[in-house]
């Protein structure tokens, strides 16, 4: 079917794209596949197989098979693949990422068994993901990359991705192109148009859509309904009420509002920013059932009930809240990052049925907090601001949290850090506006790689950081390096200073970075 469909596309290009076959390399051998499975570590789907038996990729200026974007050949596959697989150790999760349809597409940055078929040369990719999440399809085509935070499952399979590119072709939606002697063809009839800016607009997966419906009859109707002020919202999303129903990420940051209800028809929304205004009910939220991250800080919410149904929730920012009471947030299963800092809660106990966190950010915590925060045995990261009643004896507990891997401390002081010795997992280390009598307990930490100071001028014992086996990054003031510079046997990479230097200083500064 494959061959079928590659050669039906050429026929219904043939004529507005001269040569398109031949824009195409000749097939790959069976041994040209089993060595670029050898080098990926992994079979290749059949489909893909079909494909390269076909054609081994496009030649340089060929048209772009994938509306532009061109067919990549089993050794630019193998590359690309290479370069994604070098970084996936220390960035799989950086940033922010959002799959379409939600629990489809694993929610990373980078991912091994992303297969790339095809570039637009900006570090992004169309590709075949071979480990979706647990309701995708193994053999999915996705969107991935640099600039790919949202990630759209574009079709089931590959088999229908080039069915829709046939069908594409004869309904003759589409462009042709010439920038510097090479033709392309592009999706669209506006052109020309990105294709990865396309699916955005595009109902998906192609053939078999996820639709989702925002329970309004008629949307103009119901726009005309709302306030002035939401109605000039809306429509700076779009002429008519689809493209803000139908969004993935919203914001509305110190704009006064006090009613949420039109969001609650927002039900593909993934990412809500609402702080700073003058919230009091977060209750339309309940309808954002495919909500991953929220922020709602510096509003005078208290209740939290409305997020009790929220299934993908994984970030929740309450700072600046008014809220005291946690116990609806047992009921999500993704939760993962919690912000607290600045409210007026007192009790976490609630915190213990939370067993997806992972990151938890409190302020002034008194002992009983301390206690509460040491059983949650998930959290890799912490930050604590302020010490409240008969915490700092208290902060001992936190020993227990051996899988810890950042902490931050700020406006604290505290005799030592001994209580870390026992978190052999901990990697990063911040204070802030923190002193600390004796810092040498971070030395004995086997996996601690990098510190950083922002207004700690009181830390005592710093040289001895330099028995550390494993630090490789110091952030803090031209005195703390000054101090630290000569302290290791190896180059320390302090590329980074807090605070002013004297035309001296900065000389000496400089002359290390450099050396």
């Amino acid at each position: 079917m494959i061959r079928g469909l590659i050669q039906d596309i050429f026929g219904l290009l043939r004529t507005e794209v001269p040569g398109i076959a031949e824009a195409f390399h000749p097939p790959a051998s069976l041994e040209e596949i089993q060595r670029a499975e050898a080098e990926l570590g992994m079979k290749l789907p059949g489909e893909l197989k079909e494909l390269y038996q076909v054609c081994n990729g496009e030649k340089e200026n060929g048209p772009g098979l994938f509306f532009g974007l061109p067919f990549l050949s089993l050794t630019d596959l193998v590359s690309e693949w290479k370069i994604w697989a070098d970084l996936e150790s220390d960035y799989a999760i950086e940033g922010d990422h959002y799959s379409v349809p939600p629990g489809w597409i694993k929610e990373r940055y980078i991912n091994r068994c992303w297969l790339p078929i095809s570039k637009d040369w900006g570090g992004n990719h169309l590709g075949l993901d071979l480990d979706p999440d647990e309701q995708g399809k193994s053999g999915q085509v996705i969107n991935f990359g640099r600039d790919e935070h949202v990630k759209y499952v574009m079709a089931h399979n590959l088999t229908e991705m080039l069915q829709f590119i046939h069908d594409t072709a004869k309904a003759k939606n589409y462009s042709i192109h010439e920038e510097e002697d090479q033709l392309f063809w592009a999706f669209g009839q506006q052109g020309p148009v990105h294709f990865l800016d396309a699916i955005r607009k595009l109902e998906l997966p192609v053939y078999h859509p996820v639709r989702i419906d925002p329970g309004i009859a008629d949307p103009q109707a119901w726009l005309d309904s709302l306030s002035e002020s939401w109605r000039e919202r809306i429509q700076a999303n779009g002429d008519s009420p689809e493209p803000f129903l139908r969004a993935k990420q919203l914001s509305f940051i110190n704009e006064g509002l006090t009613d949420l209800t039109p969001l609650k028809h927002c039900r593909e929304v993934r990412e809500l920013v609402l702080s700073a205004n003058k919230l009091t009910s977060i209750e339309a939220i309940s309808g954002c059932q495919q909500l991953k991250r929220l922020y709602v800080g510096k509003n005078p919410i208290t209740d939290l009930t409305p997020l009790e149904g929220l299934p993908y929730l994984q970030m929740l920012n309450l700072a600046q809240t008014d809220v005291t009471d946690l116990s609806p947030l047992a009921s999500l299963p993704r939760l993962a990052e919690l912000d607290l800092t600045e409210t007026r809660i007192s009790d976490l106990s609630a915190l213990a049925r939370v067993k997806s966190l992972q990151s938890l950010a409190i302020s002034r915590p008194d002992a009983a907090m301390l206690n509460s925060v040491a059983e949650l045995a998930t959290l890799t990261e912490l930050k604590i601001s302020g010490l409240g009643e008969n915490a700092a004896d208290a902060i001992e507990l936190l020993g227990k949290l051996v899988h810890l891997q950042t902490i931050s401390l700020e406006d604290m002081s505290l005799a030592d850090l001994a209580f870390l010795r026992a978190c052999r997992q901990l990697k990063t280390v911040k204070l802030r506006k923190t002193a600390i009598a004796d810092i040498s307990h971070l030395a004995e930490l086997e996996n601690l790689q990098s510190l950083e100071f922002s207004g700690c001028d009181e830390l005592g014992q710093l040289e001895q950081l330099g028995k550390s086996a494993s630090l490789r990054k110091i952030t803090g003031s031209y005195q703390q390096f000054a101090r630290l510079k000569d302290c290791f046997e190896r180059k320390i990479d302090f590329s980074t200073i807090t605070g002013n230097m004297t035309d001296e200083e900065e000389e000496i500064w400089h002359a290390y970075v450099r050396s």
